[in-house]
């Protein structure tokens, strides 16, 4: 991928990173939901989460994602990324992660901020990228280098 293409990934992916999409399996059955995510200019994707929540529990047993972003309103731009969720163990990461968040106020949902014993950080690990720029655009495949 040439890299003005990887900028309008990273671009649609950005732009709709507080109403992103994921599908996580529960047993045999795909489970989507409406999602804030953390997008960094690397490519890195983050989400904030509750240790509790159902989706960790799913990312336990399957940790296979597909996390969408669509251009709203009318999902003319998509970028749906394949790959698994990673649970974040480490302190300074999580803090890192909390600290970049811009768009709302973690605290509401996790008081004791960073060290909050139900704060979550899903790391997404990133097997390929489907995307289209357009609706009269055929969708192409990133593929992150390893």
């Amino acid at each position: 991928m040439n890299s003005s293409d990887k900028d309008k990934v990273l671009e649609i992916m950005k732009k709709n990173s507080m109403h992103a999409y994921l599908a996580t399996c529960d047993g045999d059955q795909p489970i989507i939901r409406s999602i804030s995510t953390i997008v960094e200019e690397d490519m890195s994707v983050w989400i904030l989460t509750s240790c509790s929540s159902r989706k960790v529990g799913q990312i336990k047993q399957n940790p296979k994602i597909c996390l969408a972003f669509i251009e709203q309103p009318n999902g003319e731009k998509v970028a749906h990324l394949f790959g698994q969720a990673e649970i974040v163990g480490d302190m300074e990461q999580k803090k890192r992660i909390w600290n970049l968040v811009k768009d709302y106020d973690p605290t509401q949902y996790f008081p004791d901020g960073p060290e909050s014993k139900d704060y979550c950080v899903l790391k997404i690990n990133i097997n390929n990228i489907e995307w289209r720029d357009g609706w009269t655009d055929k969708m192409s495949v990133y593929k992150p280098s390893k």
